[in-house]
C-alpha cells in the first residue's frame, strides 16, 4: 500500500471543482480522485451564458468545455454527474450520494474532500415556482429553458428584475426578442456599489436603447393565468408581460457545510477557509464561490464570487487536499462587464464597503480618450480613482468606457496589491503610438492630479 496515495474526493463540477480535482491528481498520480456533480454537467463557462442567448456564442455546447468522458480520459478523474452528495459524515469520513437517475443512495468515503459546491440563485419571494415564463440567468439548464420557451412564444413585453451587472448584461438579448423592456431595481438606480457618476452613465444608455427602468421598487404584485404571469403591479405602476428575467444574486451553496457543522462566515454564510483552502475540519477543504477570500484593502474576509477567484482556489485546494503545499493569498476585487457598446469595471471597495470601514479617501476622475483625438475610431472613457488621504493608496476605482479600460482595471489593482500610490502612475513610462494610445495616458493625468 502507497502511504503517499490518497481518496480524494471533489463536490461540485462548476469552475473550483474541476480544477480542484485537477490539480489534485497532477500534484499526486497516484491518488484516486472521484468529482460529483447533481447536475448534467461539468467544467461549464457560466460567464459567457448571455453570450449564448444573444446569439454571440453559437451554441450552448461551447460553453460545455469537458465533458465526464474527456475530462476523465484527460485529467485521470473519475466524474459522476446526476449524482447528488446529500451528507457528510466528518468523522467517518464518509459522505452520502443519491443516484439521481435510480434514486438510489450510497456511501463513498475519503481521506480528503474538497466542498466546490458553487452559489445558488437567489430566489425572488413574490414568485412562485412552475411560472411558465419566469427565469433566472445561472445554468446551462436555465438557458436551456429560455431558448425552448422563446422557440415557442413570442415576447412583446419583457421585464428584467435587478439591476447589477447580471440583469445589464442580459439586456443584449433581451433586446433582440422584445420590443417593450422595462428593468426593475430596489435602489434609485442601476448598479448599485458602483460611483454614482458611472450610474448615471449606464441610466443613460438605458434610455438610449429605449428601456424604461423603474426605480426603487419595494412591493410586486402579479397577475397570472394559465401558470403566466400576464401583468405585474410594481408598487404603483402596472406593465402587462409576457417574458420575465429574475437577476437578483446570487448566495453561498452551503447546506452540505452547514449539516456538517462546518464553520460559516456571517452574514454571508460563505465557508470559512484558512490560506491553504482548508475548513474547520482538517480534512475538509473548500474553494469557490461557497467560501470566503480575505480582501487585500481591508484585510477583512469577504464573499467575492467571480470565476477567476474560484479557479485559482480550486487549485490551491486541490494540491494542499494531495499533500503538497500552497497559499492563496488575499484578493482584490476587479470586475468588469460590457453593457452595449460600453465596457465597465470596478476595482477594489464598493462605495458601501469604503463608508462602513469609514475610510478618509479623496478622490479624481478624468474623461479621456481611448486614441489621441486626430485618429478615427477611439472611445471615450470616465475613469474616477478614490484614494487614501493619509498615503494616497488607491483603495476604489470605477471605469466606463471602452475595451482598453480593462488594462487601467488591471493596472489599478496591480497597484493596491503592491501598496503603490496613486502618484506613481505619474512616474510610468506609458507607451504612445497614435493608432492605440492618447499622448497622455488617462491615469499619469488622475496621477498628476492627485499631486495637485
Amino acid at each position: 500500500m502507497n502511504p503517499f496515495k490518497r481518496k480524494i474526493i471533489v463536490i461540485g463540477g462548476s469552475a473550483a471543482g474541476p480544477a480542484a480535482a485537477a490539480k489534485a491528481k497532477r500534484t499526486n498520480p497516484e491518488n484516486e480522485v472521484i468529482l460529483y456533480e447533481a447536475g448534467n454537467y461539468i467544467s461549464i463557462g457560466t460567464c459567457e451564458i448571455p453570450y449564448v442567448l444573444s446569439g454571440e456564442i453559437d451554441s450552448v455546447d461551447k460553453i460545455i468545455f469537458f465533458t465526464p468522458e474527456s475530462f476523465e480520459k484527460e485529467k485521470g478523474v473519475k466524474v459522476k454527474i446526476n449524482h447528488r452528495v446529500e451528507a457528510i459524515d466528518k468523522h467517518k469520513k464518509k459522505i452520502f450520494v443519491r443516484d439521481l437517475r435510480t434514486q438510489k443512495v450510497f456511501e463513498d468515503s475519503y481521506d480528503k474532500l474538497i466542498l466546490c459546491t458553487g452559489s445558488l440563485k437567489k430566489i425572488h419571494p413574490s414568485f412562485r415556482s412552475g411560472l411558465k415564463n419566469v427565469f433566472y440567468l445561472k445554468t446551462v439548464d436555465d438557458v436551456k429553458s429560455i431558448q425552448s420557451y422563446l422557440e415557442k412564444n413570442s415576447v412583446k413585453s419583457a421585464l428584467i428584475i435587478g439591476g447589477g451587472y447580471t440583469g445589464l448584461e442580459a439586456l443584449e438579448f433581451v433586446k433582440k426578442i422584445s420590443p417593450s423592456i422595462y428593468l426593475t431595481d430596489v435602489s434609485d438606480l442601476p448598479l448599485p456599489g458602483y460611483d454614482y457618476e458611472i450610474r448615471r452613465l449606464v441610466l443613460e444608455k438605458i434610455n438610449e436603447n429605449g428601456i424604461v427602468f423603474i426605480p426603487s421598487a419595494k412591493e410586486l404584485k402579479l397577475f397570472e393565468k394559465d401558470d403566466k404571469v400576464y401583468r405585474i403591479k410594481i408598487d404603483n405602476q402596472q406593465i402587462e408581460v409576457d417574458f420575465i428575467l429574475i437577476t437578483i444574486g446570487f448566495e453561498p451553496n452551503n447546506s452540505l457545510a452547514k449539516m456538517a457543522n462546518l464553520s460559516l462566515n456571517i452574514p454571508d454564510g460563505s465557508i470559512r477557509v484558512d490560506e491553504k483552502q482548508k475548513t474547520s475540519d482538517e480534512n475538509i477543504y473548500a474553494a469557490g464561490d461557497c467560501c470566503s477570500v480575505k480582501e487585500y484593502i481591508t484585510k477583512k474576509t469577504k464573499w467575492i464570487p467571480l470565476a477567476s477567484i474560484a479557479h485559482n482556489q480550486g487549485h490551491i485546494a486541490g494540491t494542499n487536499a494531495a499533500g503538497g503545499f500552497e497559499t492563496f493569498d488575499y484578493v482584490v476585487r476587479n470586475v468588469a462587464f460590457r453593457f452595449f457598446d460600453l465596457n465597465i469595471a470596478m476595482v477594489g471597495l464598493t462605495t458601501k464597503e469604503i463608508e462602513e470601514e469609514n475610510i478618509k479617501f479623496n478622490e479624481v476622475s478624468h474623461l479621456g480618450n481611448s486614441k489621441i483625438r486626430i485618429m478615427p475610431g477611439g472611445v471615450k472613457h470616465l475613469v474616477k480613482i478614490k484614494y487614501r488621504k493619509d498615503n494616497k493608496q488607491i483603495i476604489s476605482a470605477n471605469l466606463i468606457g471602452g475595451e482598453d479600460i480593462v488594462g487601467k482595471a488591471n493596472l489599478i489593482s496591480f497597484a493596491i496589491k503592491n501598496n503603490l500610490p496613486i502618484t506613481k502612475f505619474y512616474e510610468t513610462d506609458f507607451v504612445y503610438t497614435p493608432t492605440l494610445t492618447p499622448l497622455i495616458e488617462t491615469l499619469s493625468i488622475l496621477a498628476k492630479k492627485s499631486g495637485d
